[in-house]
């Protein structure tokens, strides 16, 4: 049994065929596309699936976003250039003719996660900081996807409700503070705040206490 195992990313989409012993036979990369409108997307999976068609028996793909049903969400739409809804299992199977299966790449993470250490665990809560922030739970060894494929997924929990807004319309989510993307603007929106004096003073002080 082989499988064609898919990785959707905000920057980059790969593609994989794998044996039946988890062994990559064979590996593709392209670059998302930068419109990342349905269209691009759908065109840019076409292009990186092409040369491996037809040596796989099915398609398992981890991914950005939310998926529920079979479909790519984004809570978030900043981390996929604006693209809020595309039917991702239904556009693998129309373009391989092979059965699909989509999880959210943060959740795929915490499965394979949870299969090297099963022998010593049967529970776990993996949390995933990069562009946004993501999370998986395993619980009595079963991974749950939750109510609209929500379970995990902690980006979105309030954490500071005088903090930054967020991609999704709320304000101070523990992505808009602690992503990838969060930690890079924080410096960005303390100098906006800042006036120049204690930068000017820093200097002087410094001078000032080495001289004694």
């Amino acid at each position: 049994m082989t499988t064609l195992a898919m990785d959707i990313g905000g920057t980059k989409l790969a593609a994989a065929l794998l044996d039946s012993n988890l062994q990559i036979r064979e590996r593709r990369e392209l670059p998302t596309p930068a419109s990342k409108t349905p269209e691009a997307l759908r065109a840019a999976l076409q292009a990186l699936v092409a040369p491996l068609q037809g040596r796989a028996n099915r398609v398992a793909i981890a991914s950005t976003g939310i998926i529920r049903e079979g479909a790519l969400l984004a809570l978030n739409p900043h981390n996929l250039g604006g693209l809020m809804h595309f039917p991702l299992t239904q556009t693998l199977e129309q373009i391989t003719g092979l059965p699909t299966l989509a999880v959210n790449d943060a959740q795929a993470a915490a499965w394979a996660e949870y299969h090297a250490m099963a022998d010593e665990i049967s529970d776990m809560v993996f949390i995933t900081v990069s562009t946004g922030v993501g999370g998986g739970v395993i619980s009595s060894g079963k991974l749950l996807t939750g109510s609209g494929g929500l379970a995990g997924h902690l980006g979105h929990t309030l954490a500071d409700p005088n903090g930054p807004a967020c991609g999704c319309g709320r304000v101070g989510c523990v992505e808009a503070i602690a992503s990838g993307r969060g930690i890079a603007l924080q410096p960005k929106v303390r100098l906006l705040d800042a006036t120049p004096k204690p930068f000017l003073a820093a200097p002087g002080k410094e001078m000032s206490r080495q001289a004694g």
